[in-house]
């Protein structure tokens, strides 16, 4: 599998340093020493200036686990997902969390069981010792709004700047993304939504010699009908894109060549992959559990489910792949792992990364295959239909928070 070349875009600038113990204050990237377990806050006060800030107007923030040994100069980039907020009141609360201010990030994160950022090599072997940048989260839009002016809800200003926000952290890190060997975009859930906006992004900031490629695990969320045969993910996602004007943070290939009425397409993956030109590999459940509640407004999850229920779920899959043709019908070299597991975001834990398997392969196994280019072992593995896999982990079902899985309001989903 060819991997393509990268033009350098960054300029060149001093990383400055400071002490560990002061760094959830100064500005600068900074990072773990290796053999450390925890990856200290990293806030971003100069970004302000550029506009970047959270919804509440607090400045941005990052986590740097240093890489090590043969991963010194290669990087993994993770987005954070966490839905989004579906109007402006809405925004308001979320503001007042820690999807919504730096002011509540936490002050360390954790890599223990973290799947593919995992830093132990017994567990992740082959990635364990890159770079990670991860990128909290905390502008509600998938890292693309780029709104100019605050907008006031009940006497509180609320910023979409959540483009800028990526630009600032990029730009934070030129010199050394100038210098990297290799990287991987990568994101879950709405980060992973961010990963397919975003997969072509990183490109001009490479050395020309550098790797790239992108994995985004659980963003493919589609444009259907819920189970009474209702509009409910279309409207709320073209009203995120409009209040956010993300036109400019997302897929500029897709919105040049899409009509300015149905520009609004190019916020759902289905639409926006065909735009794609880097190296990609798609992970995706056939069932995400977000997908089964904030989509098709399933309430249930099996076997607690009717057999009306249940017909419903059964003919997801069938909608699902239909909106999926995009990935398997693209090039060959998309690497791609969709699974028949009730999951969803399965790069970020142990029990899904080294525990879930199609054709005999692990999700790990699978991309490592793909992305190190491995003779004999599969790189594209589509699931058979619920309930068929035996690797997936029924305690992953029963752990299922439906409140977590909708981002939409309860009197949207009651339908």
């Amino acid at each position: 599998m060819a991997f393509t070349t990268n033009t350098n875009g960054g300029v060149q600038r001093a990383v400055l340093a400071v002490t560990l113990f002061i760094v959830c204050g100064l500005h600068g990237p900074v990072g773990r020493v290796a053999g450390d377990t925890a990856v200290p806050l990293t806030l971003m006060p100069d970004a302000v200036e550029k506009g970047a800030v959270c919804l509440d107007g607090s400045p941005p923030g990052y986590y740097w686990k240093h890489g090590r040994d043969a991963g010194a100069n290669k990087w993994i980039v993770h987005q954070e997902g966490g839905g989004w907020c579906r109007n402006e009141e809405n925004c308001l609360e979320r503001s007042r969390t820690r999807l919504g201010s730096s002011k509540l990030f936490p002050a360390n994160m954790s890599l223990a069981s973290r799947g593919f950022l995992n830093d132990d090599c017994s567990r992740n072997p082959v990635f364990c010792d890159f770079n990670l940048l991860y990128m909290p989260y905390c502008d509600g839009g998938s890292f693309s709004g780029n709104r100019d002016e605050a907008i006031t809800v009940n006497g509180t200003k609320i910023y979409m700047r959540g483009k800028r926000i990526l630009d600032a952290i990029f730009d934070e890190f030129a010199s050394e993304f100038n210098k990297a060997e290799e990287m991987i975009l990568t994101g879950c859930s709405a980060g992973g939504l961010a990963t397919y906006l975003h997969a072509d992004y990183p490109v001009p900031r490479l050395p020309k010699s550098a790797k790239y490629a992108v994995l985004a695990d659980a963003g493919y969320f589609i444009d259907a009908l819920t189970m009474n045969g209702k509009q409910l993910i279309r409207p709320t996602m073209q009203y995120i894109y409009h209040m956010q004007n993300a036109s400019g943070g997302v897929n500029q290939k897709c919105i040049a060549t899409t009509p300015a009425e149905d520009q609004w397409k190019c916020y759902f993956a289905q639409y926006t992959f065909p735009h794609i030109e880097s190296p990609f590999f798609a992970l995706q459940s056939q069932y995400d559990t977000w997908q089964l509640r904030g989509i098709l407004s399933l309430p249930c999850v099996p076997p607690n489910c009717t057999q009306q229920q249940m017909v419903v779920f059964n003919n997801w899959r069938q909608t699902f792949l239909e909106a999926f043709q995009p990935v398997m019908n693209g090039s060959q070299a998309t690497g791609i792992f969709a699974d028949s597991c009730l999951a969803h975001c399965q790069t970020v834990a142990e029990l899904y990364w080294n525990g879930f398997a199609v054709g005999g392969q692990t999700i790990r196994e699978t991309f490592t295959a793909w992305y190190l280019n491995t003779a004999g072992k599969e790189h594209r593995e589509i699931d058979c239909a619920y309930p068929c896999n035996t690797h997936c982990k029924p305690q992953a079902a029963d752990s299922i928070d439906w409140r977590e899985q909708s981002v939409v309001a309860e009197d949207i989903l009651h339908d």
